[in-house]
């Protein structure tokens, strides 16, 4: 049987256990790929659903398969909202249109309301024999210990640094100077390193935030330009944004302690920036209120008063 993920970076184990799994015909109904944004969760569940349902490379990257439906939360809550779950639980006890199966493919599961959590519990127990599904998630232990309970966890770890350079200094020809920072910046996870390669908001965004941390800007002028940059973005797509700006945050503050502690520069994440900020104990609290208010959906403002206030 042909190698169903040898060209995705990482996590060799899980790729042995899913190959022999669709090999033995002995895959789980339901699967839960749980780990870091970024970090190759979706490329692996398009994988194992292009091999079970015996298609081509483009019909599953553009999503094009009728038997292939992929649920993403919805609304300025970034939440899936039960409506959708119970289209989806129709979806599963119908027969497939063409493929062997139907695979569903449900990202950031731990936004599952709890009604739509709950919606979805008995069919996850007792499925049709011809659907799969594959739950993504960063954050497992949100989700209900009964959705936990129905599914074969597969825990994703980060991508080695080294791979993550050589990744970008062989696809995307970058010096290698640079790959080895972004690799070290994005914490093993390659999504991350390629929206840092390209993505000017999310860089400026950074800049923003610890140019007030240094005192060169107000924090009300980083908060004014951070929303500036963010305008137009909601629900999830915020989310994640916000949780990209939180982690470099706290990169910084890990940084600030390792020249404290007189560490090695090497082992910078941003080795160019200054390093008035608080205790990594304190940047912790301080995350933990942002993302509060973030899941409270307040205004962005809130989170980032909560940063860079008091």
């Amino acid at each position: 049987m042909k190698a169903i993920f040898e060209h995705l970076l990482g996590n060799d184990p899980i790729k042995a256990y899913l190959q022999k799994a669709v090999q033995n015909e002995c895959l789980h109904h339901t699967l839960l790929f749980s780990g870091m944004e970024g970090i190759g969760k979706a490329l692996f569940a398009k994988a194992l659903a292009r091999n079970l349902l015996a298609s081509c490379e483009t019909r599953i990257q553009k999503e094009l398969h009728p038997d292939l439906h992929i649920l993403r939360p919805e609304g300025k809550s970034g939440l899936h909202p039960v409506e959708q779950i119970r289209e989806m639980i129709g979806e599963i006890h119908k027969p497939p249109f063409e493929a062997p199966k139907k695979v569903f493919i449900v990202t950031d599961a731990e936004r599952m309301q709890p009604v739509s959590a709950n919606a979805i519990l008995k069919t996850l127990e007792e499925p049709d024999l011809d659907s799969a599904i594959i739950l993504l998630s960063s954050a497992p232990n949100e989700m209900l210990p009964t959705i936990l309970s129905r599914c074969v966890h597969l825990a994703f770890q980060p991508i080695p640094k080294d791979a993550i350079a050589a990744f970008l200094q062989e696809k995307h020809q970058v010096p290698a100077e640079r790959a080895h920072l972004l690799s070290r910046q994005s914490h093993g996870s390659l999504g991350a390193a390629l929206r840092l390669l390209s993505n000017d908001r999310e860089e400026s965004a950074r800049q923003l935030l610890f140019d007030a941390l240094d005192h060169k800007i107000s924090s009300y002028s980083a908060i004014e330009g951070i929303e500036a940059l963010f305008d137009g973005l909601d629900g999830i797509d915020l989310h994640h944004q916000v949780e990209w700006l939180l982690g470099a945050y706290l990169m910084r503050s890990r940084d600030a302690e390792l020249l404290k502690e007189q560490g090695s520069r090497e082992l910078l994440y941003f080795p160019a920036e200054g390093t008035a900020v608080i205790s990594l104990e304190k940047a912790h609290s301080k995350v933990l209120q942002a993302r509060q208010a973030l899941e409270r959906n307040m205004r962005l403002s809130v989170s980032l008063d909560q940063l860079l206030l008091g």
